[in-house]
């Protein structure tokens, strides 16, 4: 698909649908595998409040949900429409798209994921993803050379192999994928541990400007507006990162990084890990980790690859396991 300047139209649900499913949110044990659970039976999610019996819970479980939706009041549901119409206030004002569950939109990888998160909050055009393989790229925020040239050259085999290049926008390893993938004039996904009114991390703010305005970038979080990045969140979108992406790269990591989350996500998830080759430094003791995984794969860091060459290193891995060519 050819990048274009047009803008995308904008997706939103209707109030009615996005305050149930903010209400079913604050039920204990009502997470993302129980809205897909929701969504596969067909119920919507105004039914589901206002008839709980027929969602498809049994046992402990569904005896347990079944209490906390009835508990909800009357002031629960004005505070969680109050909640909805200011949510599609700020997306209309931000121009961007808030996708549910059938939503056509909706990412499909995400969905068929152990983290299908029932709202995403979308600032650019979601085709971007559409009918695209994706890799994540990730890494710490002190990756230096040859970590930095050996991220762009894989990158660029990326693009040119037609993924999208998929990060959290920290400072580092994220913004190496994001940037070297716009340089390449190739598509990125960003996924913010915040709502997507706040620029996180501060320092990154020129890269924003620019990747807001380049149509092959788009953003991407299950934080509503307003909200501010925590540990919590950052965690959460490592675990999104991977479940939009077919196979995760960790670029550099030190073995208590925070890049390792995304390795984690990737096993748990059961996606495809690599990394390159460490050092004998601190810095990459968590390649050392990853490259002892006998089911994840070891690059070196020899970046001065022609175009052809692509396919007797990063490609193998892109076709062996991603099937992507």
């Amino acid at each position: 698909m050819k990048l274009t300047d047009q803008p995308n139209q904008l997706i939103q649900p209707n109030i009615e649908r996005l305050t149930a499913l903010f209400m079913l949110q604050s039920v204990p044990g009502f997470g993302p595998l129980k809205f897909r659970a929701m969504h596969d039976a067909g119920i919507e999610p105004q039914k589901a409040i206002e008839n709980p019996e027929r969602l498809p819970f049994t046992g402990r479980t569904g005896e347990k949900l079944l209490r906390g939706i009835r508990s909800l009041t009357k002031s629960d549901l004005n505070r969680y429409q109050a909640r909805a119409a200011d949510q599609l206030e700020r997306a209309n004002h931000h121009s961007a798209s808030i996708l549910v569950h059938g939503d056509a939109e909706y990412p499909q990888r995400v969905y068929e994921s152990n983290n299908p998160v029932p709202v995403l909050y979308v600032r650019g055009d979601p085709t971007v993803w559409a009918n695209m393989d994706a890799v994540a790229v990730v890494g710490s925020r002190n990756t230096r050379e040859p970590y930095v040239s050996a991220a762009r050259t894989f990158v660029e085999g990326a693009v040119l192999h037609g993924a999208v290049v998929v990060s959290g926008f920290a400072i580092g390893a994220d913004s190496i994928g994001h940037v070297a993938a716009m340089q390449a004039r190739g598509r990125t996904l960003c996924v913010m541990p915040c709502g997507l009114d706040k620029i996180f991390p501060r320092e990154n703010k020129k890269i924003w400007d620019e990747l807001l305005a380049y149509p092959g970038a788009v953003f991407v979080s299950e934080f509503g507006f307003g909200k501010r990045a925590s540990s919590l969140s950052l965690r959460k979108r490592n675990k999104l990162i991977v479940a939009f992406a077919q196979g995760v790269l960790v670029v550099q990591s030190a073995q208590d990084g925070g890049a390792m989350n995304a390795y984690r996500a990737g096993r748990e998830q059961r996606k495809p890990v690599a990394t390159f080759l460490p050092d004998d430094s601190e810095e990459t003791t968590g390649n050392t980790v990853i490259a002892k995984d006998l089911r994840t794969g070891a690059f070196t860091l020899d970046t001065a690859y022609e175009s052809s060459d692509y396919q007797s290193c990063y490609v193998v891995w892109f076709r062996d396991v991603l099937s992507w060519c």
